[in-house]
Formats: C-alpha cells, structure tokens, sequence
C-alpha cells in the first residue's frame, strides 16, 4: 500500500529536469553567438558583393566616358572646313558691251538695263533676304570653343565621379575591417561595425549618384557636339545645354563631397589615420 503520509518525487525524474535545465541554459550563449557570427558573416558578405559591383561599374563608364570624349575631339571641325564661305554674288548686266556699275552715292531707284537694281542699291519692297541673322550663326572659332569647354567639363565629371568610387572603395574596407574585428563579447564594438556598414552603404549611394551624373554629362556633350556641328545652330539651345551639363558637375561634386564625409566618419570609428 502506498505511503500517503511523505509523498516523495522519484530521485530520477528530479535529475532529469535539473540536466535538461543545464542543458537549455548551458547552450543559450553558444547559439547566440553562433547568430551573430552568421549575421556579420552575411553582412561581410554584401559589402564585398557591392564593393566588386560598383568599381566594376565605374571603371566601365570611365573608359566609355573617355573613349567617347577622344573621338569627338578627334572629329573637331578644322578651321579650313569649317570656316564659313563668302556668299556667291551673280551679276546680271543688261545690254551688250561693258558696263560698270555706280559707285557710291545713293543709287535707290536706279536700274540697270534689264530692269534689276544695281549693286550696291537696295532691294526691292517686298523682295526677301535669305541671309540668317547675325546673332544666329556661329563661326568656327565659337564652334571649337564651346565643344572645348563642354568636352573639359565631362571630363571634371568624371573625374568627380571616380574619385567619389575610390573614396566609397576604402570607406567599405575599412568598414569591412570593424566588421572582422568587432568583439562579439564588447556592445560598443558590435554597435561601431554595424554603425560603419551603414555609413558605408549611405557612401555607396553616394557614389551611386555620382556615376549617374557622370553618364548624363557623357549624353549632354554628344547633343551638343551634334547641335553645334549642325547647319544652323541654334545658341539658345547650345546654352541650355550646357547649362545642364554645369548642373551635373555640381551634382557629382556634392556627391563627391557628401562620400568624402562619410569616409572620416568610418575613419573615426576605425581609429585609422588616413
């Protein structure tokens, strides 16, 4: 008959929840930790993927942008083809033998003898003048200077836009760095590399912005290599133009800067004296 009076728990099962307690308490930080190694590995990772991505792509735009602005220098109009070619005055002297023509003084209602008026008169009322204006056209000195100028202003955005890569680049070293050396044990450490990984990837947007400007400054000096070799180029639109091209010059040159910011803030993060 069972004794009623001490009521008693089996030794064993006491054991077995006091080992299975151990267990779960005793395996909490190695799982833990085991979380945070795979998460740093895993943000290693994209960085690195992302590192490899925008340096490829902007050493492609840099030889696009730099191939493309030889050849267009290159195809510059000379200043013998270019030159403008004096008009072609045909003279229509009525009547047989030689005539010369008035000289000087006001000659307006005078005619020759098939009726036309003579050089140097005015036209008739009415009569319409095929010469373009003298604001509209663009001699060949203006032409080579504006494609100059606009050819030297690609080529600032492209450099702007390459050194915001390089500046991205060594900001994601460094912050690849932190990442590898963060003590998992040490919360200021772990809150310093995740800080320096998301300064990085604000840099990579950076960079990002500047590599578009740089694109958009390579289409704007192709319209105005085209527009200013033209027949008839137009002025208003050249200057709009290039007024588009300034404005992505300064786009990539604040995006150059804004990269260069977040580079010293990684660096005092890292401790680096660069």
């Amino acid at each position: 008959m069972a004794d009623t009076q001490n009521p008693t728990v089996n030794s064993q099962i006491t054991d077995a929840v006091t080992q299975t307690n151990v267990t779960v308490v005793g395996e909490a930080p190695a799982q833990s930790m085991a979380m945070v190694y795979q998460s740093m590995a895993h943000a290693t990772s994209l960085l690195m993927q992302n590192s490899v991505m925008a340096q490829g792509g902007m050493q492609q735009i840099n030889s696009a942008v730099v191939a493309s602005a030889c050849q267009r220098i290159m195809t510059l109009p000379s200043q013998k083809t270019a030159a403008p070619q004096p008009p072609q005055v045909s003279l229509n002297l009525g009547g047989t033998g030689n005539q010369t023509p008035p000289q000087g003084g006001n000659t307006q209602g005078n005619t020759q003898g098939n009726g036309e008026p003579p050089l140097g008169g005015s036209p008739p009322p009415g009569s319409r003048s095929t010469t373009p204006p003298a604001g509209d056209a663009m001699s060949a000195d203006k032409k080579r200077s504006v494609i100059l100028k606009a050819a030297n202003e690609v080529a600032k955005v492209a450099s702007l836009a390459s050194e915001a890569s390089n500046d991205y680049n060594e900001t994601q070293e460094m912050a690849e760095d932190l990442l590898a050396t963060a003590d998992p044990n040490n919360p200021q450490s772990l809150e310093e590399a995740k800080s320096a990984s998301a300064t990085a990837h604000d840099a990579a947007r950076c960079a990002k912005i500047a590599a578009q400007a740089s694109q958009r400054a390579d289409v704007l000096y192709a319209q105005i290599f085209d527009t200013t070799n033209g027949e008839s180029p137009s002025l208003d639109t050249v200057k709009s133009l290039f007024k588009q091209l300034t404005s992505q010059t300064s786009k990539a040159e604040k995006a150059r800067d804004k990269v260069k910011e977040y580079k010293n803030q990684v660096n005092n993060l890292s401790g680096l004296d660069i």
